[in-house]
Parts: structure tokens; C-alpha cells; sequence
């Protein structure tokens, strides 16, 4: 047991850690495998309980929430493991790489706190043989990730406290680009219109040989029904646009806050104190001094 604890503070210290979405599919082995290399232990097949897919470029399976780094991760599951037990895993990320698989070694396993029936529980797992090659790849990919959202984050804050110490400038801003970004598309449109029904004026009147309101009622009466074909277009994809983005909007929402439930429970008791009094202190202050 203090191997294990000393093991995962050591890793802990020596790799950072981040948190990110992968196709992640496992299966218990037994322990006695360990002793066995890697290429001669079990695969992971379509056979097994997590089905998992033998082209992994498909990709049919929902990417889920770890906490990951060079030494280990974390994940929830719908099985309840032992402290011990031992996993064949095998990690897909984002990134598109080479899928990762190793052996791992259930450090602790607690009830998740995401209300999810599907995975109720929160594992986090020590790797025992990953190979160096695979090891590094990942490395490469925590740098990156943990450097990306750096800036993400320094941009976001930077966003936030220009909101929320220029209000009414931002707004006014935002307000201003969004009435000249509305104005040009009008004129584009009205520019586009102008131009078809210049060009259908000229092809009317030199095919017909009419005047010009003549031509006029004829242009008029070609354009009706592209008009109300546009518009029964619009109709039709309103609706189909209104469920895509509020489909992707819960998905997103529904993500985000189970990467910040995953941070939370991430944290020591010292940190989430020190995350209330930082949050509260900036909600006072701002209310005492800003407004």
C-alpha cells in the first residue's frame, strides 16, 4: 500500500497531467499476467464486454472524460474495481496517434459524483509497462494540450476582466460590429440582386424585344418563384439549424461541466477552500469597487 501511495506521488510530481477526451476501452486481466510481456498477454477483442471496434478509425464509441498523463489516469467506469486490480487498456486521443495500449494498476475506486447510471464509479490507474516509444508520444501530447490551454485560459481571462472592467465600451463595441457586419450583408445581398436581375433585364429584352416595363413584369415574374423557393428553404432549415446548435450547445455544456466536476473532485480540500475564498473575493469586490 506505501508503494503504491509513494509510487503515485512520485509520478504525480514527475508528469503533468491534464484533462481530455479519448475512446478508452479496457478489460480486467489477471495479475499473474503482469509477469508475462505485453505482446503475449490477452488483446482486447470485439468479443469482450466494452466491444471494443477492431478499426479504431471508426470511432462509433462516445469519447469520455480522463485525467491523464505520462504515469497514469483517470476515468469513470460502470464496474466497480478493486484497489489492485489490474487493467489491459487501450487509449485512442484526439490527436489521431497511434492507439496507446498498455497494462495498469487500480490505485482507488470511489462512487463518481457525475449522477451518471452508466458509469457510477471513478478509477484512477498507475501504467506498469508502457513502452518508452508509447510514453513519450503521450508526454508530447500532455506538452501541447497543457500549452494550448494556457493560452486558451490567458485569452478567456484577459476577455473576462476587459468585460468586466469596461462594460459599457465592450458592448458598445460588439454592438457596433455586429450592426456593420448586418449592413455589409445587406449590401452584398442587395449588390447580388442588382447584378441577376441587370443580366436578366438584358437577356429578356434581347430575346423578346420588349420595352422596358414589359420587360420589367416579365424579370419580376421569373424572380416570384426563386424568391418563394428561398424562403420555403429557409422555412424548412430553420428548425433542422435550431435542433443542430441546441443539440451541440447541451453537449458542449454537458462536457464542460463534467470536466469541471472532474477537476473539482481532482482537488485537495486546501484547494477547493482556496478556489471558494478566491471566487467570493472576486464576486465582493468587484460588486464593492466596480459597481
Amino acid at each position: 500500500m506505501d508503494k503504491v501511495n509513494m509510487t503515485r506521488n512520485k509520478n504525480r510530481r514527475g508528469f503533468f497531467r491534464i484533462y481530455d477526451e479519448v475512446h478508452l476501452f479496457y478489460k480486467k486481466i489477471d495479475e499473474k499476467s503482469l509477469t508475462e510481456p505485453q505482446s503475449a498477454s490477452n488483446e482486447l477483442s470485439p468479443t469482450d464486454a466494452k466491444n471494443v471496434p477492431q478499426d479504431f478509425q471508426l470511432r462509433e464509441n462516445e469519447p469520455c472524460n480522463v485525467n491523464i498523463s505520462a504515469s497514469g489516469i483517470a476515468f469513470n467506469c460502470e464496474d466497480s474495481l478493486k484497489e489492485g486490480d489490474c487493467l489491459l487498456i487501450k487509449v485512442l486521443l484526439a490527436s489521431g496517434m497511434k492507439p496507446i495500449q498498455t497494462r495498469c494498476r487500480i490505485v482507488y475506486c470511489k462512487n463518481s459524483q457525475l449522477n451518471d447510471s452508466e458509469c457510477p464509479y471513478f478509477v484512477g490507474a498507475h501504467f506498469i509497462d508502457m513502452e518508452e516509444q508509447d510514453r513519450d508520444l503521450l508526454a508530447v501530447h500532455v506538452d501541447k494540450k497543457r500549452l494550448r490551454r494556457k493560452w486558451i485560459n490567458a485569452f478567456i481571462l484577459a476577455a473576462v476582466i476587459t468585460v468586466i472592467t469596461l462594460p459599457d465600451v465592450i458592448f458598445g463595441l460588439l454592438a457596433g460590429l455586429f450592426h456593420f457586419l448586418f449592413e455589409v450583408f445587406l449590401h452584398i445581398l442587395h449588390l447580388a440582386f442588382e447584378f441577376i436581375e441587370s443580366n436578366l433585364d438584358h437577356l429578356v429584352e434581347h430575346l423578346f424585344e420588349t420595352d422596358v416595363h414589359a420587360t420589367q413584369i416579365i424579370v419580376f415574374y421569373i424572380l416570384l418563384p426563386f424568391v418563394f423557393y428561398g424562403l420555403y428553404l429557409l422555412w424548412r432549415a430553420t428548425p433542422i439549424f435550431y435542433r443542430w446548435c441546441k443539440r451541440k450547445l447541451i453537449v458542449y455544456w454537458s462536457r464542460k461541466k463534467a470536466n469541471l466536476l472532474f477537476y473539482w473532485r481532482e482537488q485537495s480540500s486546501l484547494n477547493k477552500c482556496k478556489l471558494v475564498v478566491i471566487a467570493v473575493s472576486v464576486i465582493i469586490g468587484y460588486f464593492y469597487f466596480g459597481m
